[in-house]
C-alpha cells in the first residue's frame, strides 16, 4: 500500500508486559511519519475489538495484542460483507498466529512488515457462533490449558503447555465423542481432540507440517486412550512435526466438523480461551479476511 492509508490501532490498554498503550502511541506516530493515517482505538471492555473492527472505516484494522485480540478483531471482520485489510502487532505472549505468519515479534520490525505487506487470504475458522484463528482443544489439552496462569506462560512460554498437558494425559482420562467430517466419520473413547488451523499449536511451528494458514481445511488430530508409556511417546512426536503418525492417532484434514457426545458436556477451548460445551459444528470461512504480511 503505497498511497496514504488509515490504520485502526486497537488494542487492550492493561495488556502486555509494559502495557499496549505505549506500543499503540509509538505505532502511530511512526505511521503518521510514513505518511499514513493512525487512529488508535483502545478498549475497554471484552467484545469491545469485535465491535471497533467491525465499525471502523479505516482501510487496515490493526490488532495490537495476542492471539485473543487477533481472535476478537478478526470476528469483527469476518462479519462484514467487504473487512478492511487485518493488520498485527504481536503483543501477547504466545503469539502463535504472529510466528505462523512470520510476523516479527519486535513491534517495529512488526510494523515494517506491515507497512511493506500485502494481503493474504486468512482462513477463518466458525467453531458455533466463535471465530477460531488457531487451534480447538477438547479434553485433557482443554483441561491442562485451563490451570495455566498468565504469570506461568510469560514466565515458561510455550514449554508450560506442553509439561500440564503430560501431566494431565498421564491420568489416563478419556470420553466418548462422535466426529464427522465431509468425507469421515469417527466413534470412540479419546483422550483429546486437538484441531489446528496452521502448523503451530501453542509456539511450537512444526506441530502439523502440512497444515497452511490459507487451505481451507481443519487439520483433525483425535487421540487414543493414552497409557503412561504412549503419553511420553508423545514428546518427540509432537516436537518433530509429526504428531500425525504417533501410533493409534487419527489424523484428517476437512473443511466442515461436526463433534457430539452421548455422555459428555465437554467444554471447548479456541483460541486458548473457554467456549462453548458439545455439541460443536465448525466450518472454515476462506477469502473473507486478508492480512497484510510481507511477501516470503
Amino acid at each position: 500500500m503505497n498511497q496514504m492509508t488509515s490504520y485502526a490501532l486497537i488494542f487492550n490498554p492493561h495488556a502486555g508486559h509494559n502495557g499496549a498503550t505505549s506500543v499503540a502511541n509509538h505505532i502511530a506516530q511512526r505511521i503518521k511519519a510514513a505518511g499514513h493515517q493512525a487512529l488508535k482505538q483502545p478498549t475497554s471492555k471484552p467484545g469491545d475489538a469485535t465491535t471497533l473492527a467491525f465499525t471502523t472505516l479505516a482501510d487496515v484494522a490493526v490488532a495490537i495484542g495476542g492471539d485473543g485480540t487477533i481472535n476478537e478483531v478478526a470476528a469483527g471482520l469476518v462479519k462484514r460483507r467487504r473487512p478492511p485489510k487485518l493488520g498485527i502487532i504481536p503483543q501477547g505472549t504466545v503469539n502463535n498466529l504472529a510466528r505462523v505468519l512470520h510476523i516479527p515479534l519486535n513491534a517495529d520490525q512488526a510494523l515494517d512488515n506491515l507497512l511493506q505487506g500485502t494481503p493474504n487470504p486468512l482462513d477463518i475458522g466458525m467453531v458455533n457462533d466463535h471465530v477460531m484463528i488457531s487451534t480447538m482443544t477438547l479434553g485433557v489439552l482443554a483441561n491442562a490449558a485451563v490451570s495455566v496462569s498468565q504469570k506461568e506462560k510469560q514466565r515458561f512460554g510455550p514449554l508450560v503447555f506442553l509439561v500440564r498437558g503430560l501431566r494431565s494425559l498421564s491420568k489416563n482420562q478419556h470420553w466418548h465423542l462422535a466426529i464427522k467430517g465431509a468425507q469421515k466419520t469417527w466413534e470412540r473413547n479419546t483422550a483429546f481432540l486437538l484441531v489446528t488451523m496452521t502448523n503451530s499449536v501453542g509456539g511450537f511451528l512444526n506441530f502439523a507440517p502440512q497444515a497452511k494458514f490459507d487451505d481451507g481445511m481443519f487439520h483433525v488430530f483425535v487421540a487414543p486412550e493414552l497409557t503412561w508409556r504412549r503419553t511420553f511417546l508423545l514428546i518427540p512426536y509432537f516436537l518433530t512435526g509429526n504428531f500425525s503418525k504417533l501410533p493409534g492417532m487419527t489424523y484428517f484434514a476437512t473443511n466442515q466438523l461436526t463433534i457430539t457426545s452421548l455422555t459428555s458436556r465437554l467444554k471447548s477451548r479456541v483460541d486458548g480461551d473457554p467456549r462453548d460445551r458439545l455439541p460443536l459444528k465448525m466450518r472454515v470461512i476462506s477469502d473473507k479476511v486478508e492480512v497484510m504480511i510481507k511477501p516470503a
